[in-house]
């Protein structure tokens, strides 16, 4: 009898595009004007069987899993929001140094959490799926957020610190890595602040 867990093969042509950890997460491509396209990336559980698994005879299926990528476009970054108004965005356009300010609600019960990763167990089944030698434990245990910005970063830095959180840059290019058990901890907000040289 077929058991619907949680998984199948996830997209690997995706899938070798991130490290294990990184599978998940927020990309903001930002124009000048706060205007842009945001990517999300997410775990999720699949009930309904796949093409690959109803071609395939003598299997019993018993894990399934998919990376689900959804693209849209904004007019005004700040008023984008992630869960229940839970990640907000906060620009400051003007100047020869614009940036953008990016709140972070953490904790147990912060549901932009849950919309792109599923509970620790779960991601445990997944990697079985994801790694079948046995050697990745978990799936999708740390969160991207990437901005791409109008110009080269100068500051990428995220208040306060925390266990495994890392703001980096390169180029136009802002990063921030947060362990999904540091997020789903309960304390103070992250505010992770950019600035970018304007283009001439």
């Amino acid at each position: 009898m077929r058991t619907s867990s949680i998984l199948s093969l996830l997209l690997l042509t995706s899938l070798c595009a991130c490290s294990n950890g990184e599978l998940v997460g927020v990309h903001i491509n930002l124009a000048a004007d706060g205007s842009g396209t945001i990517t999300t990336r997410a775990l999720m559980p699949i009930a309904k069987d796949t093409d690959a698994e109803n071609r395939t005879k003598g299997v019993n299926w018993t894990i399934r899993a998919g990376l689900i990528s959804s693209q849209g476009t904004f007019s005004e970054v700040e008023t984008v929001t992630l869960g229940d108004g839970e990640v907000t965005f906060s620009p400051q356009l003007d100047g020869d140094r614009p940036g953008l300010r990016v709140n972070i609600q953490r904790g147990p019960e912060a549901k932009w959490i849950e919309t792109l990763v599923p509970n620790q167990k779960a991601r445990e089944l997944m990697a079985k799926a994801y790694d079948p030698s046995g050697r990745t434990k978990e799936i999708a245990d740390v969160l991207r957020f990437e901005l791409v910005a109008p110009g080269n970063v100068i500051t990428s830095g995220v208040l306060p610190t925390g266990r495994g959180v890392q703001a980096d840059r390169d180029g136009s290019k802002a990063t921030l890595l947060m362990p999904v058990r540091t997020a789903i901890e309960s304390g103070d907000a992250f505010v992770w602040d950019i600035s970018w040289l304007r283009k001439n």
